[in-house]
């Protein structure tokens, strides 16, 4: 395993003096990341797919290599990668082409913890189709999302179960290995948003039990582009809609169009970032900061950590949070730490069903704050000073 504690000098964007805790809507990229995708434009190997000629043999062998290295990251012995522009992009694909096989009487469990991006596109599916959403709620109190508020909605006519990996606003991470044991008892399939969860857990899906997952590299230090694994079944038979040009099976059948290669090269290389530097030591390093940072805010008087029951409160949990400042909104305070050059956001952060258990305005939300790789003490307590200075 790398170490972690001399790492900033690996992001280039770091360079400019901000703390930056802007990471769970995107981080800064890694150095050779940015070469890979440089390299790649340069190299006259930017072409198209199933040539006869070398560059497009280059970019047949570099799609191929990339999805082997991103089912490493995702701990999958088998299944398919779909590449596209972001993890709404292929949600939205994929419920499309579910709402096809769907009709009144089906049923699909969503839940309030989780970003729109895995909520909304069910219920469209869902009005064109005739089938019916149900909502699991989670607690607003812990941010716990009980297996139990699942399962009690999985039933004969559930197809399928759409849950997140880890919450992109409080980051308490669901038992996912038990909500996907009742789904499957039921005949119904699992898909797991797991973009806040890749960069900060290791990710087994045969473990998780889920047969769709997505995520985004542009969460874990890559390019803006969506990555989604589906078991083979799936990536073969479900109904994609597609042109009549477009292979008939594997990730490529899901591709609205041309891979971006130039981004396939940045996304082989971030991941291979992750898998090197260690799962493990990413986890230990987000848990201490999440530590630090909670026990900075909860020590401040008139902050309100959401969600969060104390310093402690780590387990099981991405690094990322929020928190509300009394007599100052959300946007305020954002406003008052981008001032003293800490990055972070405010709002709902497309959570949008989150809001009302978390006892937050709809619009407004709170501030939220995430560790990524590169965050330090030192910008942990910059922070917690500039919010103090409130």
């Amino acid at each position: 395993m790398a170490p972690l504690d001399d790492i900033r000098h690996r992001f280039p964007g770091l360079g400019d003096g901000w703390a930056r805790f802007d990471g769970p809507a995107g981080t800064q990229v890694l150095d050779t990341a940015i070469d890979a995708m440089a390299d790649w434009q340069r190299s006259g190997n930017n072409a198209n797919a199933h040539g006869a000629f070398p560059a497009s043999h280059a970019c047949d062998a570099l799609e191929e290599r990339t999805t082997a290295t991103m089912l490493e990251l995702l701990g999958a012995e088998s299944g398919g990668i779909v590449f596209g522009p972001s993890t709404t992009a292929n949600l939205m694909a994929l419920t499309r082409a579910v709402g096809r096989t769907l009709g009144p009487g089906d049923e699909v469990v969503c839940t309030t913890l989780d970003h729109d991006s895995n909520v909304f596109p069910w219920v469209l599916a869902a009005e064109d189709s005739g089938a019916t959403v149900r909502m699991a709620e989670f607690d607003g109190g812990t941010g716990r999302l009980a297996t139990g508020a699942v399962a009690d909605l999985i039933g004969p006519a559930t197809r399928w179960v759409a849950v997140t990996g880890a919450s992109n606003v409080i980051g308490t991470m669901p038992d996912l290995p038990a909500i996907a044991e009742v789904a499957h008892a039921f005949g119904a399939r699992v898909v797991v948003d797991g973009v806040h969860r890749t960069p900060h857990a290791a990710v087994d899906v045969a473990a998780l039990g889920c047969d769709v997952y997505a995520t985004s590299s542009y969460k874990w230090y890559g390019p803006h582009a969506g990555m989604l694994w589906m078991a083979d079944d799936l990536l073969d038979d479900l109904p994609a809609y597609k042109v009549r040009p477009a292979p008939t099976t594997g990730g490529a059948r899901w591709q609205y169009g041309t891979a971006s290669y130039e981004a396939l090269a940045g996304i082989d290389v971030a991941a291979r970032f992750l898998l090197d530097t260690g799962m493990a030591a990413i986890e230990v390093h987000g848990r201490d900061r999440l530590r630090r940072l909670l026990t900075g805010l909860h020590g401040l008087a008139g902050v309100r950590v959401v969600a969060s029951t104390g310093p402690d409160d780590v387990a099981d949990r991405a690094p990322t949070l929020q928190f509300v400042v009394e007599g100052h909104t959300p946007h305020e305070v954002a406003g008052h730490l981008a001032a003293a050059r800490v990055a972070v956001w405010d709002g709902h952060n497309y959570a949008v069903e989150a809001m009302a258990p978390l006892g937050l305005d709809p619009e407004a939300g709170a501030v939220r704050a995430g560790v990524s790789v590169y965050t330090t003490d030192e910008d942990v307590d910059r922070l917690v000073e500039a919010v103090a200075s409130l």
